[in-house]
């Protein structure tokens, strides 16, 4: 496996928040790597980070982000706003646009990205960090200032839903599809008072009819 691009994918991120109208922050940033490296390892049972992610003050936190998010800064490829003296808090804008695309070698991959991005990429920094500390398996399982233990995290997927088959022929479902419109048609007339509405009839003729147009 190739050694994933960490820097690509930082700046994927910040580029899909901050185009969808919405604002990055540090902590932001770092619990949205988080998510996506516990999506990653849903499906692979591994990170794609690599980060040694630790419990630490507001949950998760590793060592290698701060390296990596200065180096996008001193490249040019991130840049750094101030908010205001008082609360001196630096949001992050991309100076060169990075597709989601582009951290990945398949679509899988930037599916899983695009998916957490969807849920969480807009989302303000308390709700995401609520959802982190309680709500994701690593954390829930965690003890402070230790590693983090992915292993706890569910791989199963919940099933697709598919109809069964009840077993009956076409023309008998044609006929209870009729039947039940029919009926549908009636209670309809008789709730709405306002207008002068006659359903029409579905007699047994009519309906037997109908069976048998089915089955030639």
């Amino acid at each position: 496996m190739e050694a994933p691009n960490i820097e690509k994918l930082i700046a994927a991120v910040v580029t899909w928040v901050v185009e969808e109208g919405s604002y990055v922050t540090k902590t932001k940033l770092l619990k949205l790597l988080y998510l996506f490296d516990v999506e990653y390892y849903r499906n692979y049972r591994q990170t794609f980070t690599g980060f040694a992610w630790k419990f630490f003050h507001l949950g998760p936190w590793a060592p290698e982000f701060d390296p990596a998010l200065e180096g996008l800064v001193a490249k040019g490829i991130l840049s750094q706003q101030q908010s205001n003296k008082e609360f001196e808090t630096i949001f992050y804008r991309p100076d060169e646009r990075i597709d989601p695309r582009e951290p990945f070698s398949n679509v899988k991959d930037e599916y899983i990205l695009r998916r957490v991005l969807k849920l969480w990429g807009t989302r303000s920094t308390g709700e995401i960090l609520d959802h982190v500390y309680f709500q994701t398996a690593p954390m829930e399982a965690g003890i402070r200032n230790a590693p983090l233990d992915f292993s706890v995290i569910h791989s199963e997927k919940p099933t697709a839903y598919s109809r069964s088959s009840s077993g009956r022929t076409k023309a008998e479902i044609r006929k209870r599809r009729t039947k039940f419109e029919a009926e549908q048609a009636k209670r309809k007339a008789n709730q709405n008072q306002l207008f002068a509405f006659t359903p029409p009839k579905y007699d047994e003729e009519y309906l037997n009819a109908m069976t048998k147009l089915e089955t030639t």
